[in-house]
């Protein structure tokens, strides 16, 4: 605008220079019409020059906006305060990412492409004897133990997925010092760790900071379990009890090794430091049960099913709570128990009656009741949904399930799997009507272990929901 201003006034003095040549006299007239007119010109750039001078920024300011993009704005200062909630455990987060960098360039066999979809639940899981644990979790020392539950108390407030990956991370932590914890009191040989688990846990105003830390991440679904046990693993250092199970005790029948029975306890009122180590107990048998239940035909051990027993307490309002959260933690620790006898991603379920076996439910029709009433938990629709897409697997995949002749694994494949996918599908949608959210809560959590870099599980659920 000020250039087309100075442009206007050069015309207007050329104009009044050419009218002054032409004079007959010689001499110019300073009076003449044409620096009348670059005075008014002049008066109206000095009236009305700031306004044009403040328009003119405010569109330089929305052509900025326009190319920087407020959403842009918004991430950015989302990721400042993602950066600052993590700047205490930066040293570690380096180690984590130098360990993730150096595992991910050792070569490893890369398998031909499934042909159905959710190729990654029939790949066969590898698993050890004992579980391993990352280096980095040997050098987090006291102040990096503080770091963490600081960093977890803000980290509270995020839900994007480079929030998710530093909570991970930050669990992995945990779940890491407690199993070395374990470990090594149970081989009877130092820790290893750089912090003092026991010293740092008899710290008063530390063991209140963390049970606070954990008591709000116990309220979420996907770190509930790690929380949960963590908190206990604390608490019973704090109070000096032992950390390691007794192993049960073993006898040779003819050259074959096999467990003592030991009569299995009462179930438990409520989930309590104490009551965790049976629940996670029961859960392993139940597991081997339900093994032996798909393989024989024989019924498990009734002592051992406690999810019947769970399930039928959320009948009453009194004892429903607390019963939902042992039959999650139940179930959790049983489909990892499953994963360490079958060492496949998929459920061992043949047939609809092992689902419903695993789901603690006589009949199709109770568990219809207990989604139109509520009362479904994360874990439980995590494994319907889980028996639903494993029906789309390959079918190379759904024989290590049936563990048959080709054949007749092949006439079981098609007589169960289309009842399975029927009923499973039938309860999912009825799930969407009556509680998206926590379906959509479990669909995460599913996608996050199943398919994390793709989306899959998440894509094709929200397919079927339609």
């Amino acid at each position: 605008m000020l250039a087309a201003a100075g442009l206007m006034m050069l015309a207007l003095a050329t104009m009044a220079g050419g009218q002054t040549s032409t004079d007959d006299d010689g001499f110019p007239d300073i009076n003449r019409r044409g620096f009348e007119q670059i005075d008014r010109i002049e008066q109206t750039l000095r009236r009305y020059g700031r306004i044009f001078l403040w328009v003119g920024a405010g569109l330089t300011g929305l052509v900025i906006l326009k190319m920087i993009g407020p959403v842009q704005l918004y991430y950015g200062a989302q990721e400042g305060r993602l950066r600052r909630a993590v700047n205490g455990v930066d040293e570690l987060l380096k180690r984590i990412q130098k360990e993730a960098e150096a595992t991910s360039d050792t070569p490893k066999e890369e398998t031909a492409a499934e042909s159905g979809v959710l190729a990654g639940m029939s790949e066969i899981a590898e698993f050890e004897q004992t579980e391993q644990v990352p280096s980095y979790v040997l050098t987090v020392n006291d102040l990096m133990l503080d770091n963490i539950g600081t960093a977890l108390r803000k980290l509270l407030r995020f839900r994007d997925a480079n929030a998710e990956k530093y909570q991970d991370n930050m669990f992995t932590v945990l779940q890491g010092i407690k199993t070395i914890t374990e470990q090594s009191a149970e081989g009877g040989v130092p820790s290893g760790l750089a912090v003092d688990i026991r010293e740092y846990c008899k710290d008063e105003r530390r063991y209140k900071t963390w049970k606070k830390v954990l008591g709000r991440w116990a309220r979420r679904s996907k770190h509930q379990e790690t929380a949960d046990t963590f908190l206990v693993f604390m608490k019973s250092v704090r109070e000096g009890r032992p950390l390691s199970a007794p192993k049960p005790a073993t006898v040779s029948l003819e050259d074959t090794a096999v467990t003592a029975a030991v009569e299995a306890p009462a179930i438990p009122e409520v989930l309590t430091e104490e009551t965790l180590a049976a629940l996670q107990k029961a859960a392993a048998e139940e597991a081997r049960n339900l093994c032996a239940l798909i393989e024989t035909g024989a019924q498990p051990e009734k002592a051992a099913a406690w999810q019947f027993e769970l399930v039928h307490r959320q009948q009453q309002i009194r004892t429903r709570d607390e019963a939902q959260r042992m039959l999650s933690v139940f179930l959790n620790c049983e489909r990892k128990a499953l994963q360490e006898i079958t060492r496949i991603k998929m459920l061992p379920c043949r047939t609809w009656p092992h689902v419903l076996h695993l789901l603690g439910v006589a009949d199709t029709a109770q568990l219809h009741r207990r989604v139109a009433d509520r009362l479904l938990t994360t874990q439980e629709i995590v494994i319907l949904e889980k028996v639903f897409l494993q029906t789309f697997a390959r079918r190379e995949s759904l024989v290590r399930i049936y563990k048959r002749p080709e054949q007749e694994a092949g006439l079981m494949i098609d007589v169960h799997i289309p009842e399975i996918r029927r009923e499973a599908l039938a309860l999912l949608r009825q799930l969407h009507q009556t509680e998206p959210g926590p379906l959509d809560t479990a669909t995460d959590a599913l996608n996050e272990e199943e398919t994390p870099r793709n989306g899959q599980v998440k894509k094709i659920v929200e397919h079927y929901m339609k």
